[in-house]
């Protein structure tokens, strides 16, 4: 028999050497939101819950949840890319089934405003905010007005491994410059979930993936791969699937946002 929610917290803050009350004061919890499960061994309510995952950002979810993996995980991301293998015809999707007949669990990154529905059967979907190429003027209009992008935009779900640290946003492509038959290749009208990629990571340069790229820049949205580092006169190499649609560059002074495509369905 395993460890229950409230008991792995439990032994999650003896680890850490936090007492209760401090974890509480922390968390900004009122008396006893921690203390009084702890001793009398009950659940813990699901905003409680949410508040302590988004307070210790080294608490592993799944570990905490569902009693899988390690306790603490770092660096950790949404779902880990297969083995990079172009010339693969099989087509790549989201298509998975499940039994949605039951209310989820919701846990909500206030960082990072992504959402995470956690089902019985113990499948975990990511919500996110999904933003048609079409509509770039609109999200680069709003953004950072967080209630403004959730009145302008609709969300969207992908089926993921476990809980990521990091800001995923969903995308709607258009076009075909990333189609080449290939099965890591992206058709027009694709969903796409991408992880954001910090500006201070940038400089490492870019290496080459299964999906590619998303940057948000001030002239539009595009879906490219990202040939290497910044060249020394300050552009990015992006590069498209389809040889129709040739290499350019373009100035990174120019570039809001780069996000890592994890998956795309279509």
């Amino acid at each position: 028999m395993g460890l229950s929610i409230i008991e792995r917290i439990e032994a999650y803050l003896k680890d850490k050497g936090i007492n209760v009350s401090t974890a509480e004061r922390e968390i900004g919890l009122s008396n006893a939101s921690l203390s009084k499960p702890f001793k009398n061994k009950t659940s813990i309510k699901t905003d409680t819950l949410e508040k302590f995952l988004n307070k210790f950002h080294d608490v592993n979810p799944n570990w905490l949840l569902f009693e899988r993996g390690p306790m603490e995980i770092k660096n950790i991301d949404v779902v880990s890319e297969p083995p990079i293998e172009y010339g693969n015809d099989t087509i790549v999707d989201d298509v998975s089934f499940f039994d949605d007949s039951k209310e989820p669990e919701v846990f909500f990154n206030e960082k990072t405003n992504n959402k995470y529905l956690l089902y019985p059967d113990g499948t975990i979907r990511i919500e996110v905010l999904k933003v048609p190429f079409s509509a770039y003027a609109s999200y680069v209009e709003c953004f950072d007005d967080d209630v403004k992008l959730n009145e302008e935009f609709s969300t969207i779900t992908f089926k993921v491994d476990h809980i990521g640290r990091g800001k995923y946003l969903g995308f709607e492509s258009k076009g075909n410059s990333m189609w080449n038959n290939g099965g890591f290749d992206t058709p027009s009208g694709s969903d796409i979930l991408g992880r954001e990629i910090g500006r201070h990571l940038w400089a490492n340069g870019f290496h080459k993936t299964n999906y590619g790229f998303i940057l948000i820049t001030k002239t539009g949205m595009y879906h490219k791969d990202i040939d290497g580092k910044i060249s020394e006169d300050g552009n990015l190499r992006l590069t498209s699937r389809n040889p129709a649609h040739k290499p350019f560059d373009y100035p990174i002074n120019d570039v809001k946002e780069i996000y890592h495509v994890i998956k795309r369905s279509f």
